[in-house]
């Protein structure tokens, strides 16, 4: 944290104590020229604000921060903390029909089909009542789509827009209904909707073809043919009108036609590869097998690109079945093959392409193919015998004048080379680069060493060295340096000094300028015992650390505000972030091994409360006669407050008293929901004998601070550390915390002791240091 946020946080916090809230909020809104899209800070204003307002300005600006507040959790991911200051607008404005919809859509990305049928109703109701008729109907679809089943419900939604004169959403309603009779192989009552649509609009595209349809299934073919042009003429580009002339084309035998429509689908939608398939089919029944052929090929690749293996295999063999000559399905068939671990099918194929190639002369293909076979079948007599009569004539490679490649007995160089028990794993491979740099086939070798190295094991020591060696064969310096820095990394990372040393010599010996490897020697030979922890605070840092500092910075203060609020998984998956960019870094690996999941108590979940979904025979409406029949109306609109508390005083009737985790949950939602009172009697519950009662200590602490009432904060903080059960390792982010509310309170000299008595247990927990050297200096 730099300074001058320090210094705008010190002083909106005093701000705050003396409860010269307008102030306060001016120097949090300092912050956002910085960070703009910080929803915790829009949510820190709305606060202020609502305890600023007046009887002028019931609410301050307090709606408006926290909708930013809502939108910025919303859009960075945090879906629950977005609901929880949406339900915090409510409760002061509880007739936000714009909030309801926001939580109603929350819930249905989530998942919470009941929640969201609770909102978008009260929402609808809402708009009902201030004459909003159309926009209360919009909502009514919304909730009608999460039951797309419920047909006679959509069916009335169509009327009531009709009756609004809103035509077009009617006829949008008609065709969905239409199309779930369809599905439900309703044909009649399809039919009879359609029907209806033409006679609203005669030009309605989806209509005139599923019209078309119906007559093409009936035998119509020429009312059928109308209907598809009829479409085409208002809408030439459209996949589905296309799709349905091809489908009606097809049927009549003039395939022409059909392969045209298909190819204007397929220019306008490459990607969808039914269309592909079709036009396959059509070219095969034309009678032109060539590029049927190529079609299946291709649709073959792009389903192995998609890792569809399955139907890579289907269309693959569909073209060479109908073109055997195809050498290219052939050569993809045998990668499908080897994918799919079908042992039997790749040596058979791999046989065929190994002697197709040396039949027609090109001896590098073959050998390649022989080698791959020997792979999956180390004793495969036929490749063995094959790849022996091609050394024979010494066919492997061309030499010039100069050059003289070492041949190398077959039985060495290929049966102790290749495991016995093959397996899908790093050792298979790096055999497999072993017989290729032994056949000088390098490029060959270097490919399997990446497929490790980008799919496997990115730190792995053999590869690294095979891939140095190789290109000390092949001169290529820059990229031996590259390799001796990943496995002076590695050899690091282990402790390995002896190799570290080794390679650091191999290294200077190409490139000696190279400041990254004379880093390395530093290290090895100026830092040889480095402790876990010095004796003074001190926020200097190595050259290399500097480095990593603008990537992991921000990880780290996103684990440690993790950590502070007690949510101990979300800071594991963190720090273990900061490793994957620095593997060496001291703060994650110490946080890592506190936090560790033998030493920790069970993770706070963030937590919402969901309300049972009740079945009902109720339908969604409460506007006008039409609907009636099938609606019970609405209770009358009741204050949130009320609904809370018979909400709460049910919640409690189904937790047993001694049931303290169910209590500790609660409490955790009541905080998500700023219900902080609420929440501090729920987490009261874990008393000091059980598992809890620290985390909810913890919680107490950060509810009362919320609140603005720090002595309390204090207490609860000062009573938990008091605990005969107290561990500082487990339990330190409650001392940290204790320390916060100390300087907070302009208690700087007890804030220091605090912060002492953490960097000597662990110098390198959060910014203990520098709070010790800030707070030193002030004195």
């Amino acid at each position: 944290m730099s300074s001058e946020k320090s210094k705008i946080l010190e002083n909106a916090q005093q701000y705050t104590i003396r409860a010269q809230i307008q102030k306060a909020i001016e120097e949090w809104k300092k912050l956002l020229t910085n960070t703009p899209n910080d929803a915790n800070i829009y949510n820190t204003i709305g606060d202020l604000s609502l305890k600023n307002s007046s009887s002028s300005n019931p609410h301050g600006d307090a709606v408006s921060f926290y909708v930013k507040a809502a939108e910025q959790f919303e859009s960075t991911g945090f879906a629950l903390k977005a609901i929880a200051v949406y339900k915090k607008v409510l409760k002061i404005t509880p007739n936000n029909k714009e909030v309801y919809m926001r939580l109603g859509n929350l819930d249905c990305e989530r998942g919470l089909i009941g929640n969201a049928r609770e909102d978008y109703l009260m929402a609808a109701k809402l708009f009902s009542q201030e004459g909003l008729i159309k926009d209360a109907l919009e909502v009514y679809r919304k909730i009608a789509d999460l039951d797309p089943s419920n047909l006679s419900v959509r069916t009335k939604i169509a009327e009531m827009f009709l009756k609004e004169g809103m035509k077009n959403a009617a006829i949008e309603e008609y065709n969905k209904i239409a199309g779930a009779y369809l599905k439900a192989g309703k044909r009649e009552e399809a039919e009879h909707l359609y029907d209806v649509i033409l006679d609203l609009q005669p030009d309605n595209i989806n209509a005139v073809i599923e019209t078309g349809r119906f007559h093409l299934k009936n035998g119509k073919v020429e009312s059928a043919l109308e209907y598809g042009k009829k479409a085409l003429s208002l809408s030439p580009d459209s996949e589905d009108v296309l799709s349905f002339l091809a489908e009606v084309y097809n049927s009549t035998g003039i395939f022409d036609k059909a392969e045209e429509s298909l190819t204007r689908i397929i220019e306008l939608n490459p990607g969808e590869l039914s269309y592909r398939e079709t036009r396959a089919s059509i070219l095969f029944n034309k009678g032109d097998v060539e590029n049927a052929a190529c079609e299946y090929l291709e649709i073959g690749r792009e389903y192995l690109n998609r890792r569809n293996i399955d139907k890579a295999r289907l269309f693959t063999e569909k073209a060479v079945e109908i073109a055997p000559e195809m050498i290219l399905a052939h050569e993809l068939l045998f990668d499908i093959y080897l994918r799919n671990n079908m042992k039997e099918d790749v040596v058979g194929k791999g046989l065929f392409l190994a002697g197709h190639y040396q039949d027609s002369g090109d001896v590098e293909k073959a050998v390649d193919y022989y080698l791959r076979i020997l792979k999956e079948d180390p004793f495969n007599v036929e490749a063995k015998e094959r790849l022996t009569a091609i050394e024979a004539e010494k066919q492997i490679f061309q030499t010039d004048e100069e050059t003289t490649v070492e041949v190398i007995p077959l039985e060495k160089s290929i049966i102790e080379e290749i495991p016995i028990d093959k397996k899908v794993d790093i050792t298979n491979q790096l055999s497999s680069a072993d017989v290729y740099i032994k056949y000088g086939l390098m490029e060959k070798a270097i490919a399997e060493l990446q497929q490790i190295i980008n799919t496997i094991d990115p730190m792995n020591e053999a590869a690294h060295i095979k891939l140095k060696d190789i290109y000390r064969i092949t001169g290529e310096k820059e990229k031996v340096v590259e390799e001796c820095l990943v496995l002076l990394n590695i050899f690091e990372a282990n402790g390995e000094r002896d190799k570290m040393e080794r390679m650091i010599n191999e290294a200077s010996a190409i490139s000696p300028e190279d400041r990254r490897v004379k880093g390395y020697k530093d290290r090895l030979y100026m830092k040889v015992n480095i402790p876990s922890q010095s004796h003074l605070p001190t926020l200097e840092k190595t050259e290399r650390e500097r480095g990593w500092a603008d990537e992991t910075d921000e990880l780290l203060e996103e684990a440690g505000f993790y950590e502070q609020q007690g949510m101990i998984e979300e800071a594991i998956n963190v720090y273990r972030k900061v490793l994957k960019i620095d593997s060496n870094n001291a703060v994650a690996l110490r946080q890592l091994t506190l936090l560790g999941p033998e030493d920790r108590n069970v993770p706070i979940p963030e937590m919402e409360v969901i309300k049972p979904e009740k079945e009902s025979s109720e339908s969604f409406f409460d506007l006008g006669d039409m609907l009636k029949e099938d609606v019970v109306e609405e209770p009358p609109f009741r204050p949130l407050d009320e609904i809370f508390k018979e909400f709460n005083e049910g919640v409690k009737l189904q937790i047993d008293t001694g049931d303290y985790e169910s209590h500790y949950d609660l409490g955790i939602s009541y905080k998500e929901m700023g219900l902080f009172h609420e929440a501090v009697e729920e987490f009261k519950s874990c008393g000091p004998l059980t598992s809890r009662y620290f985390d909810a200590s913890f919680m107490i602490s950060l509810c009362h601070k919320e609140l603005g009432e720090y002595r309390e904060a204090i207490d609860a903080l000062n009573k938990a550390i008091k605990n005969d059960q107290y561990n500082e390792k487990r339990h330190i982010a409650l001392k940290y915390e204790l320390g916060i509310l100390l300087e907070i309170t302009g208690q700087r000299d007890d804030a220091l002791s605090i912060f002492r008595q953490i960097y000597f247990f662990d110098a390198t927990y959060r910014d203990v240091s520098e709070k010790v050297l800030t707070l030193q200096r002030g004195r």
